[in-house]
């Protein structure tokens, strides 16, 4: 879980603009695999950052078993973000068993993030 958290953190501290880029999502595969990414801030929409690290891993053909987002404050400071409802259920339909980093101590599964939520399945 640490190791993931800091994955996320270094690529927030690689690629933070206070305007453009504040989260980074970490996502670990089965395998082992790390994948991260930031979020995007356009004029008209903002696209999170766990979406882009989701679609790597969802690529690579292996099971996602572990996420986190972490936000860079102005100040260099770090905050481990729960995900927002459409990441949640991105989560639930293409993972629902991964564990979800929701701060130091706390992992929960996607399914538990959106309890009733309609399955692929």
């Amino acid at each position: 879980m640490n190791s993931l958290i800091q994955h996320a953190k270094d690529t927030i501290d690689k690629h933070y603009d206070k305007s453009a880029h504040r989260v980074a999502a970490a996502i670990r595969t089965e395998l082992g695999q790390v994948f991260t990414s930031v979020s995007v801030q356009g004029q008209k929409m903002h696209l999170c950052s766990e979406w882009s690290a989701f679609v790597q891993a969802l690529m690579s053909e292996s099971v996602i078993v572990e996420a986190v987002a972490v936000y860079r404050n102005p100040d260099g400071g770090y905050v481990i973000y729960p995900p927002c409802g459409l990441c949640r259920e991105l989560y639930v339909t293409y993972c629902p068993e991964a564990k979800i980093i929701l701060g130091k101590d706390e992992v929960v599964s996607a399914k538990e993030l959106l309890p009733k939520a309609w399955t692929r399945k």
